[in-house]
Parts: C-alpha cells; structure tokens; sequence
C-alpha cells in the first residue's frame, strides 16, 4: 500500500530500505557528533569558524563552510547576550585628560607594548560587583584585574598593580584607557609614573576607541555571567579568576590572533623570537 501510494516499485523501497549511507553522509555525521562534542565540552560560545578550528586541532578534515552548513542544519549556535547596561564611566571631571596615543591603531608589535583597561560590571545577590581588567594588545591577554564592590581608583591601580608585578614592562609602555575619573586620577597617574609608563585616553564618549578592551567584556558577559548566579562579591571574584585563567587566556580561541589562544600566541612569538636571534 505504501509503494502504491509513493508511486514507488517494491524492488526500490526495498534496495533503499537495505541501502547503506553515502560516503558523504556519513562522513557529515561523523562532524556532526564532533562539533556536538566541541560545542559540548569546549564552549556553547564558539560560532562555526572557532568550531572549525577547534575539529581541524583534533585532526578532522572538513572545511569551515561546512561546519557553517551543518551546525545551521542541526540547529547549534553560540550562546546570545541578555541586554542590560550599567554606567562604568563618569567623564565629567576636571582631572587631566591624556593625548590619545593608541588613535584606534589596534597592533602591538610585541608584548608589553600597549596595555588597555577599563571596568565592567557584575551583578550578585549582594549587589554589583565591578571588575577592573588590565589587557596586552599584542595578544589579547589579561595580565591584571581586581573585584571589589566600589568602582574607584583604588581597583583601578589594584588592576594595573598586578599587571606591572606579573610582567615587569619596560619603561614607555602605553596604558590605554576611557576618561574615567578613576584613570585621571592622582593615584592611578602616580603609578604609571612610578614605572615610567604613558598614559593614553579615548576621546570623549568614544567606546570604539578601546574596542579591544570592550570585545574582552562583551565576550565575559556571554560567555561567563550571564550563565551564573552570584551570591556574594567574592563568589563573583572567583569566578572571574576561573574564567581568565582556567579559560579565556589559557584555551580560548581569538580571531584576531589567528584563532589561538594567548597563552599560545605569546609562546609561539617567544619562540620565534629566540629563533631569530
């Protein structure tokens, strides 16, 4: 009744019943189960060039627009921000205002060339947490940050405090940053002069001209907060020091670094640095 209703002859349902997968299709279930695996066990965050990357790294051969194909057909997708927006920056202040020596030309040479930094936010159960970040330009890495329930200069200098103890710059590094109160500041412009360090500021109401530094944010909020609930500052300090270290330095795949790590990327630079010499 069936083959009479398809139009069908029986000799061909049943050949078809008896038929074993194309070449091709198993070989698109065989990616399927991986980026289901990658997606699982690496991050939900990851869209379809990370994806990509992340098979190629485990030795699958499959190019990026089929990764593309398959993950639109099986319905996987990066994870989404939830919209909500509290106000980090107060730029009406008659502290001094530094020159803009980054000028959005977002390329470091080497590490410890040009520092960014700025402050997001992260709300608990007791509160918002404000987390302050310290990020090398060269490779995308966070080299200093600090949580505390008050968005002062005090966590300001506490970011970059850390940063300068982990990796000793050299005199004439650039520190970026917006024109918050807490980076025009006495005590944070006393430190970047202690350590021989130039101060460099967006201009007014310019977010884009610290793009980098708010691309690290953007990909916290996704990635990591929107995901957990905190109870308390220091639940949130925790789970910032889980993400940085156990996560976004060590594993996460950047774009702009040729889809390594930073950890990675500055470990491939010092080697082909000592080569060179």
């Amino acid at each position: 009744m069936q083959c009479r209703v398809l139009k069908v002859s029986r000799s061909g349902y049943y050949a078809w019943l008896k038929s074993k997968p194309s070449p091709t299709t198993q070989k698109q279930t065989e990616i399927v189960q991986k980026i289901r695996a990658v997606h699982l066990n690496v991050s939900q965050d990851y869209g379809s060039p990370r994806v990509h990357r992340e098979l190629v790294e485990s030795g699958v051969n499959c190019c990026e627009n089929t990764v593309a194909k398959l993950m639109r057909r099986e319905g996987i997708a990066a994870r989404t921000r939830r919209r909500f927006k509290v106000v980090t920056t107060n730029s009406n202040h008659n502290g001094p205002i530094a020159e803009n020596h980054l000028n959005r030309q977002f390329i470091a040479e080497r590490p410890n060339q040009v520092w960014l930094t700025d402050f997001t936010y992260i709300a608990t159960d007791a509160g918002f947490a404000y987390l302050c970040a310290v990020e090398d330009l060269f490779s995308r890495k966070i080299v200093g940050w600090a949580v505390g329930d008050t968005i002062d200069a005090r966590l300001a200098c506490d970011a970059l405090r850390q940063a300068i103890d982990l990796r000793s710059p050299d005199p004439g590094l650039v520190v970026h940053s917006d024109r918050g109160l807490q980076f025009a500041s006495d005590a944070f412009r006393s430190l970047l002069d202690d350590h021989h360090l130039v101060p460099s500021m967006s201009r007014r109401g310019n977010c884009y001209d610290n793009a980098p530094m708010e691309s690290f944010f953007g990909r916290f909020k996704v990635e990591h907060v929107q995901w957990h609930d905190f109870a308390s500052i220091r639940d949130a300090r925790q789970s910032v020091a889980e993400y940085i270290s156990g996560f976004y330095d060590t594993s996460r795949r950047h774009s702009s670094i040729g889809y390594l790590s930073p950890v990675e990327f500055e470990n491939q630079h010092r080697i082909e640095s000592q080569l060179a010499c």
